[in-house]
């Protein structure tokens, strides 16, 4: 593409050596730099690319974006501007041919449940033969393809990069997850949305935001761009404040559901049993029972919004019934694996909330006693460590603290601080490397026991100073039980 046609509409502030030239890759990092690229250099939390523009010049790039002052050479175009980020979405937006405007994109953001609510989504689409692609927190698939993830909300050029490639597989329907860190740093302006899904907003990422007013703001991000359908939980008290927002502006259609509240679809006659449940959704004129193969009142919000849009796409009742009677959860979400009369629980949950919902949903469908094997995260959110603690203590009858991803903080700090909602002298474990942690629980459960492995779900690695260490629950697990994948789940 034409540099001088990327560049259209884009606020520059000063050029130095321009010319139209021709672009045939943008990058934000200097790595993927290739011959004729375009780089952005963009300020980032640890790393500024602006130290990177020799490297990517040397691998190739002809043209630099930027906002600070740098050195230049003759030979190289430089363009200046206000808002690096926003610039970085924009051209690539325009040079991968606004793919979200071809597509019907659906995005949800929330503290919990993104990853799920994705997954649920794709099987209903799919299983009614509709072409999908998805873009979550595990990875990106699109067909036969899978790209693991590097953040919950890929850069946007990656993101554009990815819906192109769903465009041109034939893919009619994007769905993916909005984190609060990806909206404020404009992963995803200039992506068009079909939906905005509000799941639900709770403790995490204050270590971030600094506190919840700031991370609501965040999440509201995704409802700026004026999407067509905006699908909102109001039993959550954030989402009864963003539905009465975006319906003052009457610029998006707002469709509500609860349980609880008074909504455009009521949840009710919630039942769960062998890791299943029912519920009923109704309106003044539907009225309909479904069933998943998935446990937990808190999936039943994550399954919800995908009935509403499925059914504003007029897909068949019947499809969208039964591809919910076959769900699978996706890797790391609920995954239950049956062995000799006991369940090993393997989520994700690593929030406070999260935690709750995940141990209320094993309790529901445990005849005997629930191991807990549990961590908190370093250098991310410390407040949230001793809620977790109590929250695991409380919903257990067998605790252990072990690793998570301690990154650059001893577990003995993390552990200390979640030891501060343990009652005084609580019988709790704490048994580290994690892998022996999961084996002693497996070795101890019994007949109608559940084993619940939280806080680590798909991840394939501890990070300890840098370092990725390989490893992951389901692995060890197996390893553990001499157990194949496909057996006794």
């Amino acid at each position: 593409m034409k540099l001088v046609e990327l560049l259209k509409e884009v606020n520059i502030v000063s050029t130095v050596n321009y010319k139209n030239t021709d672009i045939y890759n943008i990058s934000y990092s200097s790595l993927t730099c290739t011959n004729d690229s375009l780089f952005v250099a963009v300020e980032g939390y640890s790393q500024d690319g602006h130290a990177y523009i020799d490297d990517a010049i040397s691998r190739g790039a002809k043209a630099i974006i930027h906002t600070k002052e740098v050195d230049f050479r003759p030979d190289i175009i430089y363009i200046k501007v206000t808002d690096i980020r926003s610039t970085l979405a924009q051209v690539s937006s325009r040079f991968y041919s606004f793919p979200s405007e071809k597509l019907n994109v659906v995005a949800i953001t929330g503290t919990n449940g993104k990853t799920t609510f994705c997954s649920i989504i794709n099987s209903i689409f799919t299983f009614a033969d509709k072409n999908t692609a998805m873009s979550t927190t595990v990875g990106s698939y699109t067909g036969d393809i899978f790209i693991p993830a590097k953040t919950t909300t890929p850069e946007s050029t990656d993101l554009q990069a990815f819906m192109k490639m769903a465009l041109d597989k034939g893919c009619e329907y994007f769905f993916m997850e909005a984190s609060s860190q990806g909206l404020i740093q404009q992963r995803m302006k200039y992506t068009k949305l079909d939906c905005a899904v509000f799941s639900n907003l709770t403790h995490d990422h204050l270590d971030f935001h600094g506190n919840m007013e700031n991370y609501y703001q965040a999440k509201k991000l995704l409802f700026s761009g004026n999407p067509i359908y905006s699908i909102i939980n109001t039993d959550d008290p954030y989402g009864r404040r963003l539905a009465d927002e975006l319906k003052h502006t009457n610029k998006t259609t707002v469709i509500t559901f609860s349980f609880q509240q008074n909504s455009d679809f009521k949840i009710n006659d919630f039942k769960q049993n062998n890791w299943q449940q029912t519920f009923c959704l109704q309106t003044e004129n539907f009225k309909q029972i479904f069933t998943i193969n998935v446990a937990g009142k808190h999936n039943a919000y994550n399954a919800v919004p995908a009935i509403i849009y499925a059914l504003k796409k007029s897909l068949p009742l019947k499809a969208i019934k039964s591809a919910l009677k076959k769900y699978e959860p996706i890797d790391g979400r609920l995954a239950n694996i049956k062995y000799d009369d006991f369940n090993i629980i393997i989520d994700f949950a690593h929030t406070p909330d999260g935690l709750q919902n995940l141990l209320d949903t094993v309790k529901a469908n445990t005849k005997n006693k629930i191991i807990t094997v549990f961590s908190c995260n370093g250098n991310r959110d410390k407040e949230k460590r001793p809620i977790m603690g109590k929250i695991a203590y409380e919903n257990s009858d067998y605790v252990i603290m072990t690793q998570g991803n301690p990154r650059f903080e001893k577990d003995i700090d993390i552990f200390n601080d979640i030891k501060k909602g343990f009652p005084a002298n609580a019988k709790v474990f704490t048994i580290t490397p994690r892998s022996q942690a999961v084996t002693h629980a497996l070795s101890i459960a019994k007949k109608g026991d559940s084993v619940v492995l939280a806080g680590m779900g798909h991840y394939k690695y501890i990070e300890i100073n840098k370092k990725r260490i390989p490893y992951n629950d389901e692995q060890t697990v197996r390893n553990y039980l001499s157990m194949t994948k496909k057996e006794n789940k």
